[in-house]
């Protein structure tokens, strides 16, 4: 659970931070576009991911 929470929480923050997307493509490599994200939609992304890394610090003290 814990490590579903980072893994989740690390890639809304990278999102917020980077405002790019990876997209697959039709030969199936990966590129960055842009993710036309707001202001709000950015502090959105950060705040939700920066809680589920709060959370999982937790459960992971926790032994959960």
């Amino acid at each position: 659970m814990s490590l579903l929470l980072i893994l989740a929480g690390a890639a809304l923050v990278a999102v917020a931070m980077s405002n790019r997307v990876p997209r697959l493509t039709a030969s199936a490599a990966p590129q960055l576009v842009r993710a036309r994200l707001t202001e709000a939609g950015r502090a959105t992304l950060t705040a939700v991911g920066g809680s589920a890394l709060i959370i999982a610090f937790f459960l992971a003290l926790s032994g959960v």
